[in-house]
């Protein structure tokens, strides 16, 4: 393989890795608070103010769940587009259609379960968790139109993006996110090993 191909490979490994950490560290915060969206207190000790609401509240979905997808997707498109890239033969563009980067990746690499796994768990309408493709059968979205509807709330500027399946899932939710984390730990520990292994191949 050749050092520069390689090279551009990496920063895209290196990008997306810090994408996908940054929403695993959300997605444990979630968990962590309980995903709570309500937040009471005796009527005794005075009203809860805004700033207190949203202090408590700041790692929870309805806080959160717009940009920790928009993260997500971005991240596993960097992710596939790294690894494509070390291809030199594979033209690589400028497009978001995750499902084609997906089906690449798996027919390069075969036999890496794990990535595999993870880019069919979170891009295959079939397979995704019900909290995806709740919001995709809501807003009747493919998969491809998903990264696009997580950018801005009306495209086209006249239909506007129902994003209320996404959020206030309470404690219901957390195993949303505590899936997406142990996930995303396992897929970067996957993906750095293979990028060492292709960059013995380009010593």
């Amino acid at each position: 393989m050749d050092k520069d191909r390689y090279g551009l490979a990496l920063s895209f490994w290196t990008l997306a890795l810090q994408y996908l950490r940054l929403v695993e560290n959300v997605s444990r915060e979630t968990v962590s608070q309980g995903n709570a969206w309500i937040y009471s207190r005796d009527f005794g000790e005075g009203e809860v103010t805004a700033d207190e609401y949203h202090y408590v509240t700041r790692w929870s979905d309805h806080s959160i769940i717009i940009p920790l997808l928009f993260n997500l997707f971005h991240g596993i498109e960097l992710l596939a587009k790294g690894f494509l890239l070390v291809d030199q033969s594979e033209p690589v563009r400028m497009t978001h259609n995750i499902s084609v980067l997906r089906d690449k990746v798996r027919e390069k690499f075969p036999d890496e379960n794990i990535l595999n796994t993870f880019f069919l768990k979170y891009t295959d309408e079939s397979q995704m968790p019900e909290l995806l493709s709740r919001f995709l059968v809501g807003n009747e979205l493919s998969v491809d139109q998903l990264y696009p509807a997580l950018r801005y709330p009306s495209p086209d500027f006249l239909v506007m993006r129902k994003y209320t399946s996404l959020k206030y899932q309470d404690e219901a939710g957390t195993p949303f996110f505590a899936a997406l984390a142990d996930d995303i730990r396992n897929l970067m520990e996957a993906a750095v090993a293979l990028g060492r292994r292709l960059g013995k191949d380009s010593d």
